[in-house]
């Protein structure tokens, strides 16, 4: 426990400037309605030797209320919200190809993005996210919102295909920049992931990169997937198609992004690994202390404790009538 104003503890000895007698009380001294009270009952009564006790009490009661005694509690820290994130995921029937390896097993290239993209939004407390899948046509899977879990939940229910079978570059990056427009956010982010070229869409590329530039949107892409001649079967031969780097490069450069490849999972994680480091560095982060004022405790103990003298003297003077 503290006081806001512990000077008032200077106000104690003036109970004693206050007059003896009633005659006394035009003679300069301190001259206060609750200070009468107080002189008051130092007049000479059957109990003058229970009475002093009281009103001294009551007067250092309020004095403690003048000093605002405050109980403050333990720090807090209030984190605002840092970035708007928007991933934009490809869910194209090629996030099928199972040529990546998670935890030592061999596993579809989706299921090691959800794996590493979940991660990574995990960690991304104190900033709002949202996520963008497209395929064949893009569509927005969560908002922008501060609930990582739902988020991560969202993510682990994607499946490819549920889009459509093509990749639309340009309609997923179109998608997250129209989310984001209306984000208060100073640093506003995407990153878009693929794995194939860009053959699909109502949006082209450059009109989605012009509409970034517009908002202020750094962009980050990644191709993703291994190398075709590394496929596990001829049918995901067929079915991986080429990432379009020239595309992914064009929006990072022209969005003051960057642009990664990653081969592997291991790779993948490195590069949200990196990312998360370029964007965690300046979140305005506040601490503060919840304050309860105690003041009216002792205020409320000095005046039953001058009402109890006041209903004494009454009964005293009673007895000697």
């Amino acid at each position: 426990m503290s006081f806001a104003w512990p000077w008032f503890l200077a106000a104690l000895p003036l109970l004693w400037l206050i007059p003896r007698s009633r005659s006394s009380a035009s003679q300069g001294a301190l001259n206060h309605p609750y200070l009468a009270t107080l002189a008051n009952q130092q007049q000479t009564t059957p109990g003058k030797r229970k009475l002093p006790l009281l009103w001294l009490l009551s007067w250092l009661f309020l004095v403690l209320a003048l000093m605002r005694p405050q109980w403050i509690g333990e720090p807090i820290t209030n984190t605002q919200a840092g970035r708007s994130i928007f991933l934009s995921v490809d869910l194209s029937e090629s996030m099928l190809t199972e040529d990546m390896r998670w935890n030592g097993q061999s596993t579809y290239r989706y299921k090691a993005v959800q794996e590493v993209v979940g991660e990574f939004v995990e960690q991304r407390k104190g900033d709002f996210l949202g996520l963008v899948v497209f395929g064949s046509f893009a569509a927005v899977q969560a908002p922008l919102t501060p609930d990582t879990g739902a988020v991560q939940a969202l993510l682990f229910d994607l499946i490819p295909g549920m889009a459509g079978k093509s990749t639309a570059i340009g309609d997923g990056l179109a998608q997250s920049v129209k989310q984001l427009r209306t984000s208060k956010s100073k640093d506003k982010i995407i990153i878009l992931l693929s794995d194939g070229e860009n053959n699909a869409g109502s949006v082209s590329p450059s009109d989605a990169i012009t509409a970034a530039q517009k908002s202020d949107i750094r962009v980050y892409t990644i191709g993703f997937g291994g190398d075709a001649s590394a496929s596990s079967s001829f049918f995901n031969f067929m079915r991986s198609s080429g990432i379009d780097e020239a595309t992914l490069k064009s929006i990072a450069d022209q969005t003051g992004g960057q642009y990664f490849r990653a081969t592997s999972a291991g790779e993948l994680k490195q590069v949200f690994e990196l990312i998360d480091q370029l964007e965690t560095d300046d979140k305005d982060i506040d601490n503060f202390r919840q304050i309860n004022e105690l003041y009216w405790l002792p205020l409320t103990a000095s005046l039953l404790l001058l009402g109890f003298a006041q209903v004494n003297r009454s009964t005293l003077r009673g007895r000697n009538a």
